[in-house]
């Protein structure tokens, strides 16, 4: 049976209140605690915008010179686009039913990792931009400048989201956390900063139609195996027919003829 902490240990592990507001807390990026950027190679092979290469540890991310104006370009098409981004960023009452319903929040007691402060990092930059409160009363509305240390915030807690949704279920407005993780991921992407779990296995299906970059052949020798593998465990004898070969190897679109001579061999 597991070993179960003792109450006093329990309650010392809960969060507790920050001496200072969350605006004035800087990012700390750490060895361990982020993931790796995409190669420039991929990115370049995906015609995403502005690849280059770049280290979270590292001061300067080698931003576009107009990163400011592409961000704020970028957000005012996706809430003309989304009219659910722009309820999610107006109606939240910071009531926190969504606080303790996320594992990174519980798992890590940093309140930027609660939903409801997670939506705050990007709905601050809004009210700044898109608000007439936040234009004239600034951070007594909520409101707070984009900086890179901003973008370094973005990069550090929406990439600790899974978009699991548990958030949005709590929610009395139904304020969906996982959309708004999904924009801001795109709103990065913008300025070159994407992952390399997430961009790696996208140019593998884009190559090879499969997030492993498993070639065609060696697909066919898979499933040729597992042929094998059936006749020893059940005795019976299976071969890849011509026309799953041809699917198979059709898997590709850059080996069309690949495929064309596989199907008539």
């Amino acid at each position: 049976m597991a070993k179960m902490p003792k109450p006093e240990e329990m309650i010392a592990s809960r969060a507790s209140f920050p001496e200072k507001s969350w605006m004035d807390v800087k990012t700390e990026i750490k060895a361990g605690m982020y993931a790796y950027p995409a190669k420039v190679d991929i990115m370049e092979g995906l015609h995403m915008p502005h690849p280059h290469a770049w280290q979270p540890e590292e001061e300067d991310w080698h931003l576009p010179e107009n990163w400011e104006e592409i961000i704020y370009k970028a957000l005012k098409e996706r809430l003309a686009k989304h009219r659910s981004l722009k309820i999610f960023m107006d109606t939240c009452v910071r009531c926190g039913a969504c606080a303790d319903k996320c594992h990174f929040f519980l798992g890590t007691n940093d309140p930027k990792n609660m939903p409801v402060l997670r939506a705050e990092l990007l709905r601050s930059v809004y009210r700044r931009d898109f608000t007439t409160a936040g234009r004239l009363l600034g951070k007594v509305a909520g409101a707070r400048k984009l900086t890179t240390d901003v973008i370094k915030e973005w990069f550090t807690y929406f990439y600790q989201c899974t978009e699991c949704r548990r958030c949005s279920l709590f929610c009395p407005y139904g304020i969906d956390t996982a959309e708004i993780t999904a924009i801001v991921r795109e709103l990065l992407h913008e300025l070159g900063l994407g992952i390399n779990w997430i961009m790696e296995p996208v140019s593998n299906c884009n190559r090879t139609g499969n997030h492993l970059g498993i070639q065609p052949h060696a697909f066919k020798e898979i499933v040729e195996f597992l042929c094998e593998d059936i006749e020893t465990i059940a005795g019976s004898e299976h071969t890849v027919p011509a026309h799953a070969t041809v699917i198979i190897l059709g898997f590709s679109p850059f080996l069309a003829q690949l495929t064309i001579t596989a199907g008539t061999g």
